[in-house]
């Protein structure tokens, strides 16, 4: 019932949002607000009112839509360079957005005047019905093509005998436009004519009573098959949201608290307790791999719900001329299917991407949206992917080594990922932002200053960026190995591009620039080993000694309870130094990695026990005192009263 109450409310709140959209829209008409949007105003004369217009570049030839009522209905053509125009068009001088605006203005006059005169002229003359109407404007309305010093021009008169206005006239640049119609002027102008006379029409009709019901009829079907979209969307959403918990509350549970640091004290090492630990490891992995799965399918249920509430609302604003501006504005502007002078009847959206942005603009709402979905789900299809690779590596490992450094790469990997999206979309935001004409010579001196100033700033951090790079190339060290950096040493807990970070004895976390890192002594790669020596008494049978460390050694190998962490037999080398304070003897002994401390250990307490019951002392200092009589007359002071000597 929550969940159902909770939905409610989310539509309510969307009812409204529309509802009071519709509101705003109904006043768009008003001039104080027609220039928000391209073309709102028809009654506006300014021809320099024409920045919201988009220009497309093919060549050295400039192309901007035609719009009429919020319609594209065909396309104009200037060149860029405007001298390579010869035509004798008096609108030559103008480019090509100023053109469509001009031509924009004058079909708006046009459709006016057969508003009022259907609305005034023929109800007087006794005419009401829809449909004899359109008939007689079908009389008034006359569309003709005519010669005009050389150049093809297009003329529409309104009433027919009123005087006939050029619309249209076929420059240069308009011929040069491929196109699948043929590139003659006087049928480039025909088809033009034709166009322009059904296009008329046609705002005629949207702008009748029948065809605004049936709009509205049509709207609140989409805002019906919209509701139950979105109604759909938000309970995958809940659903994936209580999985999330789920595999979040498990991960929890699993997390025992345990010891990572190399000397922490351990009391046994079972083969049972390791196989347990590495299948629990396993299921850790699967268990996060889940939930970032389950958080990129709420992530793409949430950012499509996003969109098609963008794309419906577009669409339901595109069925009504005095909104249609805004839809424009919210969806974007395509002339791919106006190249051969055929209404526009695609997405822009999908224009632009067949396209590749050359024949369509997005919307800024949907430009916005679009970022911020790319954005997201590339970062989480990223981070899923790195966690899928590793977990199939580590469940296949090559050796152990393999699988902390596929760890390590997974996690720089994600984090460069970001920096590179971050990256695209702010240079995305700057195109924009200087499309629009936002930056200016002071503008662009100081963004020169301040990366300048950044530059300057950023040496030490490219520095570290270069070595943490040759780091993770060279293989070093990774995330989980003991390394030792000059006076530091630790666990690894984190590598990132720039710093090191490890965890000492004391739970202190020391951060560690990566172009400071000179010499690193990793402990643990591959493969670890114990340097065991012990000192003796010098009285001790060496042969008795090497003997029974040999058989502690073989005993602690063959143990079912350490011979997992053990990888070879334990090798006792032998006699390494005789001094004043014994027999020097040393094993080594080869384990897994980060285990030497726990075998060392081992060895160390079952030895004590062994050199007990044998009788064997370990190794004391020697000395010996000489003192010699000062009463006798022979004295001679060859050395001091007392002299220690060692050997």
């Amino acid at each position: 019932m929550k969940l159902i109450y909770k939905f409610i409310q989310k539509l309510i709140v969307y009812i409204f949002f529309i509802f009071y959209s519709f509101i705003f829209l109904l006043f768009l008409n008003q001039p104080s607000v027609a220039q928000l949007f391209p073309d709102l105003d028809p009654s506006d004369e300014n021809l320099k009112t024409q920045l919201h217009i988009p220009v497309f570049y093919r060549g050295n030839l400039e192309i901007a839509p035609v719009f009429l009522d919020g319609r594209e209905i065909s396309t104009v053509e200037s060149f860029r360079n405007l001298n390579t125009d010869n035509s004798n068009d008096s609108t030559n001088h103008y480019g090509a957005s100023a053109r469509s605006h001009i031509i924009n203005n004058k079909l708006q006059k046009i459709l006016n005047n057969m508003t009022r005169y259907g609305d005034e002229v023929l109800p007087a003359q006794g005419i009401f019905s829809s449909a004899a109407k359109e008939k007689e404007l079908r009389k008034q309305l006359v569309t003709s093509i005519t010669q005009k010093e050389g150049t093809w021009v297009v003329l529409v008169t309104f009433p027919k005998d009123d005087v006939p206005e050029i619309i249209f006239s076929v420059t240069q640049a308009t011929i040069e436009k491929p196109r699948f119609g043929g590139s003659q002027p006087q049928k480039i102008a025909q088809r033009t004519a034709n166009l322009t006379y059904t296009s008329l029409i046609q705002a005629w009709q949207e702008r009748q009573s029948a065809y605004l019901i049936a709009m509205g009829q049509r709207a609140l079907m989409i805002l019906g098959i919209l509701i139950i979209i979105s109604g759909s969307l938000v309970w995958g959403q809940k659903i994936l949201v209580t999985r999330g918990e789920k595999l979040g509350q498990i991960l929890a549970n699993m997390n025992q608290p345990q010891s990572i640091l190399p000397d922490s004290p351990q009391s046994s090492h079972t083969k049972e307790s390791i196989n347990e630990k590495e299948v629990q490891g396993f299921k850790k992995n699967r268990i996060k791999q889940s939930k970032r799965i389950n958080s990129l399918y709420k992530g793409i249920l949430f950012w499509t719900q996003w969109l098609v509430w963008l794309l419906g609302i577009g669409y339901i604003t595109y069925l009504f001329y005095w909104s249609r501006p805004f839809s424009n504005w919210i969806m974007g502007v395509s002339v791919r299917n106006v190249w051969s002078q055929t209404s526009n009847s695609s997405l822009p959206l999908i224009d632009w991407l067949i396209s590749l942005g050359q024949a369509a603009t997005l919307g800024t709402p949907l430009l916005i949206l679009l970022l911020l979905i790319t954005t997201r789900l590339v970062i989480k299809v990223g981070d899923a992917l790195s966690n899928t690779f590793a977990r199939t590596w580590i469940d296949n490992p090559l050796s152990q080594r393999h699988s902390l450094r596929v760890n390590t790469l997974a996690k720089v990997f994600r984090g460069w990922l970001r920096v590179i999206i971050y990256v695209l979309l702010g240079a995305i935001i700057a195109y924009h932002i200087h499309q629009l004409g936002a930056v200016t010579q002071m503008v662009a001196v100081l963004l020169g200053f301040i990366s300048f100033a950044l530059s300057l700033a950023s040496q030490n951090l490219l520095q570290d960026l270069i070595s943490g790079l040759l780091i993770l190339w060279e293989d070093q060290y990774a995330v989980g190995d003991v390394i030792l950096v000059g006076e530091q040493g630790g666990l690894v807990e984190n590598i990132t591009l720039r710093v090191t970070q490890l965890r000492n004895l004391d739970g202190e976390l020391i951060t560690i620039p990566n172009r400071t890192i000179d010499m690193v002594r990793n402990l643990s790669s591959e493969w670890s080993r114990v340097n065991y020596s012990i000192e003796v008494n010098y009285d001790t049978d060496i042969d008795q000694l090497l003997q029974v460390m040999e058989k502690v050694g073989q005993e602690l190998y063959q143990d079912p309870q350490w011979q997992q962490l053990i990888l070879e037999s334990p090798e006792v080398l032998g006699i390494d130094e005789i001094s004043h304070k014994g027999i020097l003897i040393r094993l080594i002994i080869k384990t897994q990695p980060l285990q030497q401390w726990s075998v060392a250990r081992e060895f160390r307490r079952r030895l004590k026990k062994v050199f007990d019951q044998e009788g064997i002392r370990v190794g004391i200092p020697q000395q010996k005192m000489y003192i010699q009589d000062l009463s006798s007359n022979n004295y001679q002071p060859n050395f001091p009263l007392a002299t220690l000597a060692k050997e």
